[in-house]
């Protein structure tokens, strides 16, 4: 990896990390939270070592902020009550609980807990000893218990999400406690632009990627609007970028797949929902 993608302009900004804007602060998904928008790769462990500088502040992992964070475990256990959804979550490093608050609105559309009791899973597709990934805040509890308040948990569709997950975390952990590492093979001034297509080896600091890894003209177009595009921690659904591009959806679905091999963007919330990942 000639990058972990952070720091200046990198996984949507220093600071505290992530690589996805649009926060949500609301258990539901809704408003969106002021400045601090940045959406941080992580393992259970790392979440139950987090400190917090002080009562009601945002916890921290190597000394950044981590107001926002992804992760992806095995669902032990499936709690349904009347006000929320607890999942019980083991990623080999830890277990932790990530708890969903139902609204009115989104009621109707959750198991109940005899519907649960049968089917093993939810009406998203998480099911007891499956994968799922988490997006969430990290709370305290009584008794100083950690806890997520999760706004989205999606069933894994392909185990190799978890495996780049691990590699991802490990490699933003790494840049925090070791650096950036020096450029690969003499690549572009600050290790970005020359590096792993793997890590999509962006050069960011122009607004179409001049240094993106060669692909078609929509797949370069459907990149610049999920670049520069307002949206929420979601992303783009296909429709959406099919819409404001004017292009055929199958078009569209050919450049996801293309973006999504060369590394530069990732599926949120479904298959067919993209978000940048930001270098």
């Amino acid at each position: 990896m000639d990058n972990y993608g952070y720091g200046g302009n990198s996984f949507g900004g220093g600071g505290g990390g992530g690589f996805m804007a649009g926060e949500s602060s609301s258990p539901s998904g809704g408003k969106s939270e002021g400045n601090n928008t940045t959406l941080r790769p992580v393992t259970i462990k790392q979440i139950l070592d987090a400190t917090q500088p002080y009562p009601e502040a945002n916890y921290t992992i190597d000394s950044q902020d981590v107001s926002s964070i992804v992760f992806i475990g095995q669902v032990r256990n499936i709690s349904t009550q009347s006000t929320n959804i607890t999942y019980k979550l083991d990623d080999g490093t830890g277990e932790i609980e990530a708890k969903m608050w139902i609204t009115p609105s989104a009621d109707d559309s959750m198991d109940t807990t005899d519907d649960l009791g049968k089917s093993g899973k939810d009406r998203n597709g998480v099911e007891i000893n499956g994968y799922a990934k988490v997006f969430g805040k990290l709370k305290t509890l009584f008794g100083d218990r950690k806890v997520i308040n999760t706004h989205c948990v999606r069933p894994l569709t392909d185990i190799n999400e978890l495996h780049f997950h691990f590699l991802e975390a490990a490699a933003v952990h790494l840049f925090h406690t070791r650096g950036a590492p020096p450029s690969a093979g003499g690549g572009a001034p600050g290790g970005v632009g020359g590096g792993d297509a793997s890590m999509g080896g962006i050069d960011n600091t122009t607004s179409g990627g001049g240094n993106l890894p060669a692909m078609s003209a929509v797949a370069r177009k459907m990149y610049n609007l999920l670049k520069l595009e307002p949206q929420t921690n979601e992303g783009l659904h296909a429709q959406v970028i099919a819409a404001k591009l004017s292009l055929p959806m199958a078009d569209v679905a050919r450049a996801g797949d293309e973006l999504l091999t060369s590394g530069v963007i990732f599926s949120t919330v479904d298959e067919s929902t993209w978000a940048i990942l930001e270098y």
